[in-house]
């Protein structure tokens, strides 16, 4: 097996993360990876030989290594550290957090991209234009599929390209989730107009990447395979085709958006019907996977759209009292 940690704790970062990854949390596993390799990487070049080495000063510098890197960068960072030693402290490797004294950077609240409907139709229709790859020859199918069942299903980009065949049922309809974010599994709805996009996805990776069991990933690249981070990139130039293209950052379009986008549509979808948006929120929370609805709530975002639908039935429920009182305020 090939190492992946070289430093003198390479054994407990890696029981570290493959922790986290048992524990559920394999997004979160592999993205931190990175972060452990590169703090392998740092605790190598520096000849750092014991624990003690490793103090405040050290993480701090670290952490900071590169100024130009943005403040939640930093704070992933560090967290990575802060979890780590709490883990070393656990089975008896460490006796302090010296992580812990260090101050996370403050962050402004992240605003994410809703996109209309127009966009959502513009990406799809662009996704199934994808150029041809000779190395995934379903790469155009895949992205609009993937991301038609995202915004479809509101589903996390995860837990869409996770999907083996045997988890969409199409005598039920529903896509069965599991070790999902927070340990959940769940089972997810779809509608007829899913069903057809899905069976029709699947003909085609039937015939051009036959499965060799029910267990073989729905979504594949290249040779039948897990559909991974290639995914990410071919969204992003998506984006540039559409034009919906930004600098990396905060506020730039992302995938996870699309899923931000299914809230809020959902959400001004009610409002319009006339419900109360409060006795429909713990139906969301509950179909999104979320443990409570103030995670359902960051989705939230209000939109112009909706602040329009607002000021509408505002007007139409009250505009005659309001109308009254700014001419009796005017005498």
């Amino acid at each position: 097996m090939t190492r992946r940690f070289h430093s003198f704790l390479a054994s407990q970062l890696e029981a570290y993360l493959e922790l986290k990854q048992k524990l559920g949390y394999t997004s979160y596993a592999e993205q931190a990876f990175y972060i452990a390799r590169d703090f392998d990487y740092y605790l190598t070049f520096h000849a750092i030989v014991t624990l003690k080495q490793i103090d405040e000063g050290l993480i701090a510098a670290w952490v900071h290594a590169i100024p130009q890197r943005s403040a939640i960068t930093k704070n992933r960072r560090l967290l990575f550290v802060q979890g780590w030693f709490d883990y070393l402290i656990r089975i008896g490797a460490a006796d302090t957090n010296p992580a812990r004294r260090i101050p996370s950077l403050k962050v402004k609240p992240y605003k994410p991209y809703i996109y209309t409907l127009k966009e959502l139709q513009l990406i799809l229709v662009e996704a199934g234009r994808c150029t041809h790859d000779r190395r995934h020859l379903l790469l155009n199918q895949t992205m609009e599929t993937l991301l038609f069942l995202i915004y479809a299903c509101g589903l996390r980009l995860g837990e869409a390209r996770n999907l083996k065949i045997q988890d969409v049922d199409f005598e039920e309809n529903t896509l069965a989730l599991w070790r999902t974010k927070f340990h959940k599994e769940r089972l997810v709805p779809f509608s007829p107009a899913v069903a057809r996009e899905l069976k029709a996805y699947l003909a085609l990776r039937v015939q051009r990447y036959p499965p060799s069991s029910p267990e073989a990933p729905f979504f594949c690249h290249a040779t039948g395979k897990y559909c991974g981070g290639p995914i990410e990139v071919h969204f992003r130039k998506l984006l540039v085709r559409c034009g919906l293209a930004k600098p990396k950052g905060r506020g730039a379009p992302r995938i996870h958006d699309v899923r931000h986008a299914f809230a809020v549509h959902r959400l001004y979808k009610w409002y319009q019907e006339g419900h109360d948006l409060l006795n429909k929120l713990p139906l969301l929370s509950t179909y999104m996977g979320h443990v409570n609805i103030e995670a359902t709530q960051v989705y939230l975002t209000i939109t112009r759209a909706l602040l329009r639908e607002g000021g509408r039935r505002f007007h139409d429920v009250f505009g005659d009292v309001a109308q009254k009182a700014l001419k009796n305020a005017l005498k």
